[in-house]
């Protein structure tokens, strides 16, 4: 039964889940009591995510979050959310309130990115100007792309950065190595926040950065809807390293093109590996084999190499070519009218949420994940910015 009221903040929330337990299923009950005995540990979860862990389907989850008066399960979830942001702001405020630019040691912070040779410049980027607006913080970088770098390497300066760090923002791939050092730095007191894309079983501090499943639903609706009507086609999907973020793109690119654009399919994916030079040449090869595609969706870095095989095939005004990151590369790309559209986010605005969470974890409050908006950029206002 859809209550007449949905609650309106997470203490009418919490109340109305205990309230209506007695007229739900054994599943739902399992839900209502799982959210009412874990709201701070699982605001942040997805409905697959709290399905899984309840033993029940994720259509009951959103059942449940529409039997409470909302249109879904993110509306439900989006209230829990801004409650934990809220009590998190507060506790921040009054942790930090005794400590003076003065009185309080300058904070020592790494930036370690395993990533594409364009992301790793704009995170330094965004890191420096935050330096500069704010002389208690010191950000160092130690940035690698990713085909030049190990993950049992990487994981080693991990390490290393934290033996002489107040806190770590890091940019990873989704490694075993990788998320043991990140679970050993924490234990021992260093937070690690990590940026953009996730670790959620390292132990992590922290998230920031856009829901990349919704980033790449929303490239999904958009290469969707700039085909032509009806038309079928191929779609070449461009990957790179695992990283989280490139598998939670490509679930909701997937899950967009399959419940909304049947007719368009997703027949190969090739690599890029970071590498300007390995895209460029696969995307050819894959052109030589399989004729034009109707779109090209690149979760990962190197967009310049899909970019350049595209106008060499010419192609760049038949095939739509959708990717991530607003750098100089994709801005290029996007103003020569090659590619259509980036998805990008505010790099600025995440460098000084990492660093805000990293005081709070220091000062004994737990953060929470900060969501950011994903922004889409055209050739009209990619300049802009």
């Amino acid at each position: 039964m859809q209550m007449q009221t949905k609650p309106e903040n997470a203490t009418e929330l919490l109340a109305a889940l205990a309230a209506m337990q007695d007229s739900l299923g054994k599943g739902g009950r399992r839900l209502a009591t799982f959210f009412v005995d874990n709201l701070g540990a699982n605001a942040m979860l997805s409905a697959s995510e709290v399905a899984q862990r309840c033993g029940v389907n994720a259509s009951t989850v959103v059942r449940l979050a529409q039997g409470l008066g909302y249109a879904g399960y993110r509306e439900f979830q989006a209230v829990l959310q801004n409650q934990l942001m809220t009590i998190a702001q507060v506790r921040a405020k009054d942790a930090l309130a005794p400590l003076s630019p003065s009185a309080a040691r300058p904070l020592k912070l790494h930036l370690l990115a395993d990533s594409g040779k364009s992301f790793n410049e704009a995170a330094a980027a965004a890191a420096h100007s935050y330096c500069r607006q704010n002389a208690a913080v010191t950000i160092s970088a130690d940035l690698h792309p990713s085909y030049t770098v190990e993950p049992t390497d990487f994981a080693a300066r991990i390490v290393t950065a934290a033996e002489s760090s107040d806190g770590i923002i890091l940019v990873a791939r989704d490694h075993p190595a990788i998320n043991d050092v990140v679970r050993l730095v924490t234990a021992k007191g260093v937070p690690v926040i990590c940026l953009t894309t996730d670790l959620p079983t390292s132990g992590r501090t922290a998230y920031v950065g856009s829901d990349q499943y919704v980033s790449g639903a929303t490239a999904g609706w958009l290469c969707g809807r700039m085909l032509p009507a009806g038309s079928s086609g191929r779609v070449l999907f461009v990957y790179s390293v695992p990283f989280r973020c490139h598998q939670d793109r490509e679930q909701g690119f997937r899950h967009v093109l399959r419940t909304e654009f049947p007719h368009l399919a997703i027949d190969e994916k090739v690599s890029s590996d970071e590498s300007v030079d390995v895209i460029y040449e696969a995307v050819r090869r894959y052109i030589a084999k399989n004729g034009p595609p109707a779109a090209v969706y690149n979760v990962s870095g190197a967009n310049i190499g899909v970019g350049r095989a595209l106008e060499d095939e010419g192609l760049s005004d038949k095939t739509v070519f959708i990717g991530h990151e607003l750098n100089a590369n994709s801005r290029s790309l996007l103003e020569r009218n090659i590619m259509d559209v980036t998805i990008g986010h505010d790099f600025d605005r995440e460098i000084a949420l990492a660093v805000d969470c990293i005081k709070m974890a220091l000062q004994g409050v737990q953060p929470i994940n900060r969501i950011t908006q994903s922004q889409v950029f055209t050739r009209f206002n990619c300049a802009t910015f």
